[in-house]
């Protein structure tokens, strides 16, 4: 069964009814937002999420359906809404995740001028600073993770004085920030503007932002504005946005090779510019770049689907004896700089799940970037999607990188995902079951095979008319 349905068909009810079901749904959602933002500890009431979470959903449907062929102020209601369901949500203490609190940290210690790559929390150097923050702080023996933008970021509202609920705040306003980019993106694509709700509304969005504080919306908002000023042609600021986004997070540096083969000179040296002048107030005193990013790559695993698969396979054909014969082998001709050594501690079925991952990866980039035909809003979609179903690991709320262009694009195939993936908390702490991951991906795995030869089948038979 769809998520979205598939009629055309408008509501036939007046604009003074249509206002009225927004707003009886506006507030349905908000009270649900509510009873969640201070239900206490949400991943110990997993059922209780996941009955409001598929709730919310279906509210959010209704909301896009009763918007569908209305005027322009019942979409302005439910923006007001969304903001709303934002505000409630930072009202509660972190719903689901702890991550909020490394932010807290990272911008506390800049406050103090210490650099936020130097120590991890657990460095004796930064004893000083501990408190109730630094109790609740994850794998405080690693450095951060979060690049240098996230760190200018986590600066800023600790210079204000911000703390938990503060930067769950801020997530929220960026998030809803983000929902306005989307609006501009929908504009420049020539797109309905109703299916905004289907992320400004979206229980995943709300949840993850101004529920746990993700900060997720200060990439995503400049992912859109992206590929927005891509479409509108101005490649520069397209530039200096996925910049930006790369700075947020590692993950948008996959766009780089679509992007870069419409940039101009100008919109190079742009990108260039602020990829440069971001990191250097860091590089210049110490790293560039946490430590922790390259612990985070080589040993995390939680809900991946695609690379759990990988996995398995890697463990059932077990290769690693022959290719350590083989790695002996050559070893004893091949030229010396080759570095044998790392190879042979690199032939476990781990690393090589890894390294298989990472080639499809790097092939499903090169094949969408070369199309020449997609525009920015589908070709983001696809490559940070392909690249978020081939990694390792896949929290919840890595899929708001993907939700705006699935909102905007109609993906039946990724809202279904995002309206799924909360039932990773069904983990716990744990890592999540194999029945778990394939009631999450499976469905919306068959939606994207399915919806997507339906598009190459009608684009073949367009070519052959």
């Amino acid at each position: 069964m769809s998520l979205i349905p598939n009629s055309s068909r408008a509501p036939q009810a007046g604009d003074g009814r249509t206002r009225l079901a927004i707003l009886g749904l506006a507030l349905i959602a908000a009270s649900l937002f509510g009873w969640l933002a201070f239900l206490g500890d949400l991943t110990r009431r997993t059922g209780a999420l996941l009955l409001v979470h598929a709730l919310l959903v279906v509210v959010m449907v209704a909301a896009w359906w009763v918007l569908r062929g209305s005027g322009a102020t019942p979409l302005r209601i439910a923006l007001g809404a969304a903001l709303t369901f934002r505000i409630v949500m930072a009202l509660g203490p972190p719903a689901l995740s702890d991550d909020v609190y490394r932010y807290v940290w990272d911008g506390r210690v800049q406050l103090h001028g210490i650099h936020p790559y130097r120590y991890s929390p657990d460095d004796p150097a930064l004893a000083q600073l501990r408190d109730e923050v630094w109790e609740r702080i994850n794998h405080r023996e690693l450095e951060t993770i979060y690049p240098p933008l996230s760190q200018v970021w986590f600066l800023a509202l600790a210079g204000v004085g911000a703390g938990v609920r503060g930067f769950k705040l801020a997530a929220g306003l960026l998030d809803f920030g983000a929902v306005l980019a989307l609006s501009f993106l929908l504009r420049r694509l020539a797109l309905p503007q109703d299916r905004l709700v289907l992320y400004a509304w979206n229980p995943l969005a709300v949840i993850e932002t101004a529920g746990s504080g993700h900060h997720e919306p200060l990439g995503t908002a400049l992912a859109i504005l992206a590929a927005a000023w891509m479409i509108a042609g101005r490649a520069s600021a397209s530039a200096l946005a996925l910049a930006g986004a790369v700075h947020v997070k590692l993950l948008p540096a996959v766009l780089v090779p679509g992007y870069a083969r419409r940039f101009s000179l100008t919109a190079i040296a742009a990108f260039t510019g602020v990829v440069v002048l971001v990191a250097l107030p860091y590089a210049l005193t110490g790293p560039a770049l946490g430590a922790g990013v390259w612990h985070y790559a080589g040993r995390w695993e939680r809900n991946g689907f695609l690379f759990a698969g990988i996995l398995g396979a890697c463990e059932w054909l077990d290769p690693t004896p022959w290719l350590k014969d083989g790695i002996d082998a050559l070893k004893q001709w091949g030229p010396a700089a080759l570095p044998w050594d790392w190879l042979y501690r690199h032939v476990w079925p781990p690393h090589l799940a890894r390294a298989t991952a990472a080639a499809l990866a790097l092939a499903w980039i090169a094949a969408v970037s070369l199309r020449k035909t997609i525009d920015p809003a589908r070709e983001t979609l696809l490559v940070l999607g392909g690249v978020l179903l081939l990694a390792p690991t896949l929290h919840p709320w890595y899929v708001l990188w993907v939700l705006p262009f699935a909102a905007a694009l109609l993906s039946r195939g990724w809202l279904l995902l995002a309206a799924l993936v909360p039932l990773a908390y069904l983990g716990g702490e744990g890592d999540v079951p194999w029945w778990v991951r394939c009631v999450e991906f499976a469905p919306a795995l068959c939606l994207m095979v399915w919806d997507g030869t339906r598009s190459w089948v009608e684009h073949r038979g367009s070519i052959g008319r």
